[in-house]
């Protein structure tokens, strides 16, 4: 059994992220004391001012190791491979540009748990949106009601749904995080780690799903038709702020910023501003129908008898068989929570 600590090579796409580029960045080096990682960030073809913002960062020696890439835009998927492209880590982790990395020790604790088991695939945290609202505690996908983040509720009539995005999100404070290694069927990309031989083995990130979405949902299943296991670490957080990525300095994106949050959530209530442009629905409608092309069934409304027939046997069906359920108790007992969580808190 090894002594030395895996390398780790952290992939941050990044686009258009200038309003909270900078606080993504110092909150992941005042987080990581984990002494073997390089940072690669691909900037996607940015607008804003994210490139002279990761130009500042590459040159102020803050990371002991980072790399940008400036790019043409192509996508989140073809950055996320451009980035493993030149990695050089033994472990991968895909990050986002607006996401920022909560907890102290945070990738001691991920790289501990991936590497404590051989069935263990991918590692994900505790996803919380900016807002408070729980983004995700893992992803469900093989369930009747289809694809959902975890923690949240559908508002569609499961086998009648028509969009992903239709689902109640609860707040942290109400629906905490699991304190226990939880075994789930995905995970979303704002930050999850695997081994880089499941990156090469599932021929990198699909770019058929470009520019976003999916990508990591794919990757994380392929873990599991390869025969690992995806788990939650309740006790690594990450904060979700995309709502400050973009850095306009207009008065009136300043002062809505400064709104208390119940009145930020009564506005996108009643005005619909988090439901999904005709363009970007368009857009996942086609990224459904490749998921369906290429898995062979409806993310949305699973049709379970043939995903039987097609993934009996495997992990995708981990929580319909009595062994595999029992397999990944023992390594989540085995591996419970090493330390407290973070004291973070997000917004009342």
């Amino acid at each position: 059994m090894r002594s030395d600590p895996p390398t780790v090579s952290l992939l941050m796409p990044n686009r258009n992220n200038g309003g909270i580029l900078d606080k993504t960045l110092s909150k992941l080096a005042e987080n990581t004391s984990y002494p073997h990682f390089e940072l690669i960030v691909v900037d996607d073809g940015s607008t804003d001012s994210s490139r002279q913002i990761l130009r500042r960062w590459r040159d102020s020696g803050r990371f002991r190791s980072l790399t940008v890439i400036e790019a043409e835009h192509r996508g989140v998927q073809a950055s996320l491979n451009r980035a493993a492209a030149v990695a050089s880590g033994e472990l991968l982790a895909q990050m986002d540009g607006d996401a920022t990395l909560e907890t102290p020790g945070w990738l001691e604790r991920m790289v501990g748990f991936l590497t404590s088991d051989p069935l263990v695939g991918v590692v994900t945290p505790a996803v919380i949106h900016g807002s408070g609202h729980v983004h995700a505690y893992g992803v469900n996908v093989i369930c009747p009601e289809g694809l959902h983040d975890g923690s949240t509720t559908l508002i569609e009539p499961a086998g009648a749904r028509t969009g992903h995005w239709l689902v109640d999100h609860p707040r942290m404070r109400a629906v905490p995080p699991p304190a226990e290694p939880t075994e789930v069927d995905a995970s979303i990309g704002c930050c999850m780690l695997f081994r880089r031989e499941l990156y090469d083995e599932a021929g990198g990130f699909d770019e058929a799903y470009a520019p976003v979405w999916f990508e990591d949902v794919d990757m994380s299943l392929t873990a599991r038709r390869l025969g690992t296991k995806v788990f939650l670490l309740g006790d690594v957080r990450v904060l979700h702020q995309s709502y400050l990525a973009d850095d306009s300095p207009s008065l009136a994106r300043r002062a809505a910023r400064r709104l208390p949050q119940r009145v930020k959530d009564a506005v996108v209530r009643v005005s619909g501003a988090n439901r999904p442009s005709p363009e970007t629905v368009a857009r996942l409608r086609g990224h459904y129908e490749h998921w369906r092309q290429k898995w062979g069934f409806d993310l949305l409304n699973p049709d379970m008898d043939e995903i039987f027939r097609l993934y009996g046997g495997t992990e995708v069906l981990w929580r319909y068989d009595d062994d595999m359920r029992a397999a990944g108790r023992r390594i989540a007992t085995a591996n419970g929570r090493q330390r407290p969580a973070s004291a973070f808190s997000p917004p009342r």
